[in-house]
């Protein structure tokens, strides 16, 4: 395990052995990682609502779309569990966040020259190998970063969503004057600072076991405990399928105006990023597990309020819970994840947790909402309430089952 980053001059007046230190070193770990959460997620905050919009700009019809984002969301499995593993092995991170940065933006310039279908398509494979790995394994520096350094991780993580709803509302007013093509510009060039920044990123190591482990992935996918975590959270996180998805639709459908629901929406990111603020009240006394059990029943009345009325007033009432149903279930696996999987294993924890409890969960549900929704309109958000319950029951079964300690694989 790497010590604290410390000025090895010898001989030296302090103030010049300082001013000679590297500014990576100089900064605090906390206020490195808050910096590269804010660059690297307002690139997430262009490529999430934006790159669609680009495709069809680019002659992609919605069923194209569809098939060029889901067959990313397939592959980013292998990227977040093929790196996360890496990274395992190794027992460090940034020198592998560095390497994925730089790839991240490279494998976007891709996407530059490709026309058509099959161009679009294998440009998107090849970035979606690296792009969601480098957010995966961001998160797993951020959180081992602060156990180590004694930093508040939800105050750090915070950044990243201030600076994604950022960039979301930068690109959302440019789009109009710049055209669709200039997303893609936009994302690229947000890629490269993320890259210029990943040398700020702190080298934070985990000791390696005297023997290494052998097929770590399938012993988690056969882990008990490991499957209820992962049970759980794919059902409250895949709950938001309807929210992102169909939401904006419903709601213009029952006579909001596009400024209403920017506002509720932007009320459920604020909720998120005050909840960051104050997450080491809850962090610090309740378990990771009985947060996601908090995050379930908080689904459950969020999207039950939505599935029953489209009153602005209960809306935005009620949309305060994304503090619940999306942050809660986030802070529970993160810091599940440092107190229950062995050290030399998180990474692959994380990157199974990014890419099957978030991504795919995500990406099932909306592909198997998109005909109810033709059906059922807003009841959607009825059967969205009835995943959240599913997802606290196995939340409780997994706070009795996991005792508090490293599990054994």
């Amino acid at each position: 395990m790497a010590g604290p980053e410390i000025n090895k001059s010898r001989g030296n007046h302090p103030m010049e052995s300082a001013a000679r230190e590297p500014l990576r070193r100089r900064l605090p770990v906390a206020v490195r990682m808050a910096f590269f959460y804010a660059v690297s997620f307002s690139a997430l905050g262009v490529i999430v609502p934006f790159l669609p919009v680009w495709l069809a700009h680019r002659g992609l019809d919605p069923i194209d779309i569809s098939l060029v984002l889901g067959a990313g969301q397939v592959v980013r499995i292998f990227g977040n569990t093929g790196f996360g593993r890496l990274a395992d092995r190794l027992g460090e991170r940034r020198r592998i966040l560095m390497g994925l940065t730089v790839i991240s933006f490279l494998s976007f310039l891709l996407l530059l020259p490709a026309q058509g279908f099959f161009a679009l398509l294998g440009a998107y494979v090849i970035a979606s190998l690296f792009y969601p790995a480098q957010v995966s394994l961001t998160e797993n520096l951020g959180v081992l970063a602060a156990y180590q350094r004694g930093y508040d991780y939800g105050i750090v993580r915070l950044w990243g969503s201030v600076t994604f709803i950022a960039a979301t509302l930068v690109v959302g007013r440019l789009t109009p004057m710049t055209g669709p093509e200039g997303v893609i510009w936009v994302a690229i060039g947000t890629l490269g600072l993320t890259a210029a920044s990943a040398w700020l990123l702190p080298d934070v190591r985990v000791p390696l076991p005297a023997v290494r482990r052998r097929g770590a992935v399938a012993a988690f996918l056969r882990n008990p405990v490991f499957l209820l975590f992962l049970g759980a959270n794919a059902l409250v996180q895949g709950s938001h399928a309807a929210y992102y998805t169909f939401s904006a639709l419903y709601w213009q459908k029952a006579g909001l105006s596009d400024f209403t629901i920017g506002l509720i929406w932007s009320e459920g990111v604020l909720a998120e990023i005050v909840l960051f603020a104050i997450s080491a009240r809850f962090v610090n006394r309740l378990r990771p597990t009985t947060l996601i059990v908090v995050a379930g029943f908080g689904g459950i009345l969020r999207w039950g309020v939505i599935a029953m009325t489209t009153d602005v007033a209960a809306l935005l009432a009620v949309n305060w819970l994304h503090a619940a149903s999306f942050a809660f279930a986030h802070l529970g696996a993160m810091h599940f994840i440092p107190r229950a999987i062995p050290p030399d294993l998180t990474a692959t924890a994380q990157g199974l947790y990014s890419s099957v409890g978030i991504s795919v969960a995500v990406a099932a549900t909306t592909m198997a909402l998109g005909p109810l929704y033709a059906v059922a309109g807003g009841a959607i958000f009825a059967i969205m309430a009835g995943f959240c319950a599913l997802s606290a029951i196995l939340a409780i079964a997994l706070d009795r089952r996991w005792d508090g300690r490293p599990i054994t694989l």
